[in-house]
């Protein structure tokens, strides 16, 4: 359903709207694992995350209904930050709905590019069911974060870009949630690389993606709160992402919500660098199942948009 070529395209497509993010060696991790690790740092996205990406390659590719009709979404922060810049630089229309436990600072964030904020839910799977229904209401183009084609392309373009950066790397840990990353940089390296180990990491706060591939189908799940809140919320039925982690990613394993904070605490603290609960995840999964793991080993640093006090209960713990 998606080619190298469509990725090229994609790659093609954004380029001058994104930034093509560094591929830095972590001679920490390095030394704690006995592997070489890489850190994909897309937390120096602009926005602060990869899903700039998708946004992008979505309305590119349809820019005159994008413009015409206007953009709606559903997102805990990162993608609806992402589609409010897109559409504010394309000059189209964004709408995004929030649910009440979307973190503040995100929406904050979002606010600076003036997209039509709509409150409505109590988590995300309440402000995706909303989102969708205002896009038909309304005929607004909805833009998913995770279940669409033209969006997964985009996120291919980051498994293009670190195969330039360093073809040398043999395992991938990716952050998963609605499976939208990790369905893109798989394709993309399974397919110029069937030897590549996919793995990806979620929280077990929110084990959609880890539970519907063991049960062999899309199932949903009861949900406790995450840091992590942009892998946060089921999956929806029809989303083209399960099929796309099934053929191509090797497995997914769960982190908990303590060893997300201390991988935050890590990074921060001994590798200098500000991430996320939904990127840390890929650092947590690294230490707690590191002989999973072989060879040169690449970490995805999906983004950095952490809340400030969140970020100082991290540090400031013993």
């Amino acid at each position: 359903m998606i080619s190298l070529k469509d990725v090229f395209c994609a790659y093609n497509r954004i380029y001058q709207f994104v930034w093509k993010t560094p591929l830095s060696f972590s001679d920490y991790l390095s030394k704690i694992v006995n592997k070489e690790v890489f850190l994909k740092l897309e937390n120096y996205q602009i926005t602060g995350s990869f899903k700039v990406r998708g946004a992008f390659n979505k309305m590119l590719k349809h820019i005159e209904a994008a413009r015409r009709r206007g953009v709606i979404t559903a997102s805990m922060g990162n993608h609806g930050l992402a589609v409010a810049y897109a559409a504010k630089i394309l000059k189209a229309n964004a709408h995004v709905v929030v649910p009440k436990n979307a973190p503040k600072s995100k929406i904050e964030k979002m606010r600076i590019f003036n997209p039509r904020i709509i409150f409505h839910g109590e988590n995300y799977d309440d402000a995706e069911v909303y989102a969708r229904k205002l896009a038909v209401d309304k005929n607004l183009m909805y833009i998913s974060p995770y279940n669409d084609l033209d969006v997964i392309e985009g996120n291919a373009t980051i498994g293009l870009e670190i195969m330039l950066q360093n073809p040398e790397i043999d395992s991938f840990i990716v952050p998963v949630g609605g499976g939208g990353l990790i369905s893109g940089i798989s394709i993309f390296l399974k397919m110029t690389n069937p030897e590549a180990r996919i793995i990806g990491g979620q929280s077990d706060a929110s084990p959609a993606m880890y539970k519907s591939l063991r049960q062999g189908r899309i199932v949903k799940v009861p949900l406790r709160p995450s840091i992590a809140d942009g892998l946060h919320g089921n999956i929806e039925e029809s989303s083209v992402t399960f099929d796309f982690v099934r053929k191509y990613v090797d497995d997914i394993v769960l982190v908990t919500e303590e060893e997300i904070r201390r991988a935050i605490k890590l990074l921060y603290e001994k590798v200098g660098i500000l991430v996320e609960g939904s990127a840390a995840v890929t650092v947590a999964a690294l230490l707690k199942y590191r002989d999973m793991i072989r060879g040169k080993t690449c970490l995805i640093l999906s983004g950095g948009n952490i809340d400030p006090s969140l970020l100082a209960s991290i540090i400031g713990r013993e």
